[in-house]
């Protein structure tokens, strides 16, 4: 079985091991994602399988007047408008349900099929890409609902590292597209905890990783988790001031936090 299906497999394990902890009364509390409570953030991941197991997205109204970032975001609030009238009893056996029919189509997969091209939320690519995409947003989602729960856990394992590396793949436009940096800039970001990393970023025609840097502009070292919470735009840069420790120029730094956030 290719790698990213077996880490995907072993990530929906992870969920299935946290929905039996999470208190009834708890499903219907609002998560840290605004206007979703946590049922809403299980059935957000159950309507994005049945989506890509070729179901249509239910004919379901829409709160008036809300607005959306972009078609997906419209698309993912379909389903999850879809479920809410199940019960929690209900909904944790939809997503056993959907991810074991999953589990059959994604193993019967071959080569052939994993390198077809096609939408991806990052645009034309395999259908592997897509999969690493759904590794990392299950994995994220995991987060929230445990950020939302106050149940702690999966902040290391292959799925966590697997989820910095894409995280590590857009690095180059985190610093050099949305925070901006000026050709000649130099970084370093030293994550803590769980899930070490070094990253050293040099800004050129592109921003890129370099394998060495011998003295930053600026250096930040932070918790892994705090920063992959930042990336996925769950916190933002004044709620984490205390978190981050910044040697160098704390401008640069302070560009990096506030713009890191990537995800659609």
């Amino acid at each position: 079985m290719d790698r990213v299906i077996e880490l995907l497999f072993t990530q929906w394990d992870a969920l299935e091991q946290l929905i039996k902890q999470i208190p009834v009364q708890q499903w219907s509390a609002p998560s840290i994602l605004p206007g979703w409570t946590n049922a809403d953030i299980l059935a957000h991941i159950i309507g994005t399988e049945l989506f890509l197991d070729g179901e249509t997205p239910p004919d379901v109204s829409l709160v008036p007047g809300r607005s959306y970032r972009n078609e997906v975001a419209r698309l993912n609030d379909r389903w999850v408008t879809s479920m809410r009238a199940l019960s929690p009893e209900e909904l944790t056996a939809k997503f056993s349900d959907t991810t074991a029919k999953r589990r059959q189509s994604l193993a019967a997969l071959d080569e052939q099929a994993l390198s077809a091209v096609g939408w991806t939320p990052v645009g034309e690519a395999p259908l592997r890409r897509f999969l690493e995409i759904r590794v990392f947003d299950c994995y994220v989602h995991e987060q929230d609902l445990r950020s939302s729960t106050n149940i702690k856990g999966g902040t290391s394992g292959p799925v966590a590292e697997f989820s910095m590396d894409e995280v590590e793949r857009a690095l180059g436009y985190i610093v050099g597209k949305q925070a901006r940096l000026p050709r000649g800039t130099t970084v370093r970001i030293q994550l803590t905890g769980d899930l070490q990393r070094k990253w050293n970023i040099e800004v050129g025609d592109r921003a890129r990783l370099v394998p060495v840097l011998e003295t930053p502009m600026a250096e930040l070292t932070i918790d892994a988790a705090v920063f992959l919470s930042l990336a996925c735009g769950r916190l933002s840069a004044p709620s984490v001031s205390d978190d981050v420790r910044v040697a160098g120029d704390h401008a640069i730094a302070h560009q990096i936090v506030e713009h890191l956030a990537f995800t659609i």
